[in-house]
């Protein structure tokens, strides 16, 4: 089973942070691109015959500008007023709303099928590492098998790499090549950086070396995959760089994935050779409540918006809303949404974590902010005097 403490509140938090954070920055970018369309459609045709009034269309763009501004306001409630509005002002004005609200609603699609697409981006790394370690092991036959064009050092590692049961088994498993092909998690387009990879950091490392130094067995075995696993692939610059970049929010969900790698390892070793038999690790039920927790999150957090936007510019003395960060703000919508709305949790519990996120990921002074506006909240729920806690 995995552990349970790594696919906790904690890590569901981060993903809302970041997949809600990217969220509001495409908003914002979909606002100023319908801004944009709005300007081109105003744009004087000096071609025309008669010629086209600038100033009648200056005015007619920042006519339509305001209206679509404004309309913005309450887009998912009413229909923009364009009665007194030209025709052409009236036709850019709902062009650029139908534009904003198709691109709004891809992106809030995007916003809750973030967190499965992580779980999809995640299984598809950790096949990806494990087999990996199976191209490795392909390197490494076909360098032990040409031993007067190897360097000694290099062929001791190709040697045990070859010769290692573990990957062996892993070779062989139908199951884990059948996830290969179903993640498309294989290796073929990317070959000359896994020899590499190869060649710069397994077969010279002095620590693999000193594995082979001694007879071989399934602990040494056991001990060289984790030293691969944990302090090459994880560790090493130019493979971490790889994976950053197939991998949205790597940094976040490395943690998770390497875990899960070094289980399906274990899984794998526990396994006879006779019967060689591959698993993913099952978690679905795991994240059955993960996912839970994170709609649930970000629904209440978009459904709430307004109340916690005048919450924030209630409890942030000497700063308009509009001056405080976006990250920050995104931080504080969705712990004052907890600390409101989600009476299970304690509130101290989530202040916690999102200070903690606000430290790892913020600016300098972005903790202190967040604690010192979320400890005037608590402070009015503790006095009752947000009644929407229940």
């Amino acid at each position: 089973m995995i552990d349970k403490s790594l696919l906790n509140r904690r890590f569901i938090r981060l993903q809302a942070v970041q997949l809600l954070y990217a969220f509001y920055v495409c908003k914002r970018a979909n606002r100023a691109w319908a801004l944009d369309q709005i300007r081109d459609d105003f744009i004087p045709d000096f071609f025309a015959d008669p010629h086209a009034d600038k100033d009648q269309l200056a005015q007619e763009a920042q006519q339509a500008a305001d209206l679509f501004k404004s309309s913005l306001a309450t887009l998912e409630t009413a229909p923009p007023d364009l009665a007194h509005a030209s025709r052409q002002v009236n036709a850019s004005v709902s062009r650029a709303l139908a534009s904003y609200k198709n691109e709004l609603a891809k992106d809030r699609n995007r916003l809750v099928q973030g967190l499965a697409t992580a779980r999809a981006t995640m299984n598809q790394a950790c096949v990806r590492i494990w087999q990996l370690l199976v191209e490795w092991r392909h390197i490494a036959i076909q360098q032990a098998e040409r031993p007067k064009l190897a360097h000694p050092d290099s062929m001791t590692a190709s040697a045990c790499l070859a010769d290692s049961c573990l990957l062996q088994r892993l070779q062989q498993d139908s199951t884990l090549a059948s996830l290969v092909q179903q993640e498309a998690a294989g290796w073929e387009a990317h070959m000359p950086l896994v020899k590499s990879w190869y060649n710069q950091f397994v077969k010279k490392d002095p620590t693999v070396q000193a594995y082979l130094a001694g007879p071989s067995s399934l602990a040494q075995e056991q001990q060289l995959l984790e030293f691969l696993v944990e302090d090459i692939i994880f560790s090493k610059k130019a493979i971490q760089e790889f994976f950053s970049g197939l991998v949205l929010n790597w940094d976040a969900q490395k943690r998770l994935v390497k875990k899960l790698v070094h289980q399906g390892l274990v899984h794998a070793e526990q396994n006879s050779e006779k019967s060689p038999r591959f698993e993913m690790i099952g978690m679905a039920d795991q994240w059955e409540v993960a996912q839970g927790f994170y709609t649930d999150l970000i629904h209440r957090t978009l459904q709430k918006e307004e109340e916690l936007e005048a919450l924030i510019a209630q409890k942030s003395a000497n700063w308009t809303v509009e001056r405080i960060m976006l990250l920050d703000k995104t931080i504080l919508k969705l712990a004052l949404c907890e600390m409101v709305y989600f009476p299970a949790i304690p509130v101290k519990v989530s202040i916690n974590e999102y200070i903690e996120i606000a430290k790892t990921y913020g600016v300098l002074r972005s903790s202190q902010f967040v604690n010192g506006l979320l400890d005037a909240v608590a402070a009015t729920l503790h006095q009752g005097g947000i009644t929407d806690r229940a």
